[in-house]
């Protein structure tokens, strides 16, 4: 079973919530940004080349959805009154730029309270809506496991294999098949892996929306090695196959855990599962309601010996090893140690009932997901 989410931009609203501290004058200006179905790194690219301030010069607190209405802050380094008003002036009718004041701090990335969203859930059948009323007190009581969302496994969603995997192996010509022809047209994918090589054939049916995609293709065409042509690609774009991985790795061990020591459901995600508990006792939340998960539990060890073993379990079944975790392909670190909590507490949940619809209300912390909120609330697959 599954519930609807972003059939439309207006179905999925977000806020930042940030004490911006303004002053009347400051470094740095802050603006809010206003955007429909439209990612924040396209936003920013087309802001910088309509008002000419570069990239480097802006700041901001996350990313935010493209299906969506959004509202989010930005840092602009000291701009002049002229680039200000071309700023504004690069309103349109999907992205609008409001003024909000000045400081002397620039915006870094999850450095905020939270996000507040309002979702608009369709699709909710009589067994949805009988699940929800028992989950939704279960949330507010005991909070929803942290697990990392679909955003996070972009680079994989189509995917045969993880890049990393490939890279791991020094094997940087299946790391970038990998990446260029993992595409829901399945037919597209097809054409493109006989054409495989043929870089003025391949330019000539890619994706043209994929700019730095094709400036990769256009280096091989050139006569570049795979492994230089891995390096054209932005490190934004090199880190988000870092990310993926060590995201799967980091959601195994949560639903091993989850799985092997409390009642739980089970939703598809992806090409995998995710597993909510669906009891809990005052006793046992006591217990985990603190717990972090380490990423690879190498360098930040486990608190926790249930942790620990489900850890080991999960590094071992996909061989990551101490030596493995050193590894640097195309000037960058294959895997970073750290943790994350394990689970999160929706702040001011509420939500209106209407037929097969349900809209809800809430605020996440930084880098929690509000599709796994869903999912754990209806204990079903979310469409997007």
């Amino acid at each position: 079973m599954a519930v609807r989410l972003k059939e439309t931009p207006e179905d999925f609203f977000v806020k930042e919530v940030k004490n911006l501290k303004l002053k009347e004058k400051g470094r740095y200006a802050y603006l809010l940004l206003r955007k429909r179905n439209l990612n924040t790194l396209d936003a920013l690219n087309e802001l910088s080349r309509s008002s000419g301030v570069p990239l480097k010069r802006f700041g901001f607190l996350g990313l935010k959805d493209k299906k969506a209405v959004t509202e989010q802050y930005l840092s602009v380094e000291e701009p002049t009154q002229e680039e200000l008003e071309r700023l504004l002036d690069a309103s349109r009718e999907d992205m609008q730029l409001e003024l909000v004041g000045f400081g002397d701090e620039p915006l870094k990335l999850g450095e905020f309270e939270g996000n507040y969203f309002r979702i608009k859930v369709k699709g909710v059948g009589r067994r949805e809506r009988k699940v929800f009323a028992r989950m939704r007190e279960l949330v507010k009581n005991y909070g929803c496991e942290n697990y990392f969302g679909e955003q996070r496994f972009g680079s994989v969603k189509h995917a045969k294999e993880f890049v990393v995997k490939h890279l791991i192996r020094g094997d940087y010509e299946a790391a970038l098949k990998e990446y260029l022809t993992s595409l829901k047209d399945k037919r597209l994918r097809r054409t493109l892996l006989k054409r495989w090589g043929d870089w003025e054939s391949f330019l000539r049916v890619m994706p043209a929306g994929s700019k730095p995609e094709r400036e990769l293709v256009k280096a091989l065409k050139r006569g570049l090695s795979f492994k230089e042509a891995f390096n054209v690609l932005p490190k934004n774009v090199r880190l988000m196959f870092v990310f993926a991985y060590q995201s799967y790795l980091w959601n195994a061990v949560l639903y091993a855990f989850v799985v092997r020591y409390l009642p739980h459901c089970t939703v598809p995600f992806l090409n995998w599962e995710l597993a909510f508990f669906n009891r809990m006792s005052p006793r046992v939340w006591e217990e985990i309601k603190d717990l972090e998960i380490p990423f690879l539990g190498f360098k930040e060890k486990p608190q926790n010996l249930k942790v620990e073993l489900v850890l080991k379990e999960v590094l071992e079944r996909e061989g990551v090893t101490p030596e493995l975790a050193r590894l640097e392909r195309g000037g960058i670190k294959l895997f970073t140690d750290g943790k994350r909590k394990a689970f999160f507490r929706p702040g001011n949940l509420s939500w209106e009932e209407k037929g097969s619809e349900v809209t809800l209300s809430f605020v996440l912390p930084p880098g929690s997901y509000a599709t796994v909120l869903v999912r754990k609330l209806f204990c079903a697959d979310v469409v997007t």
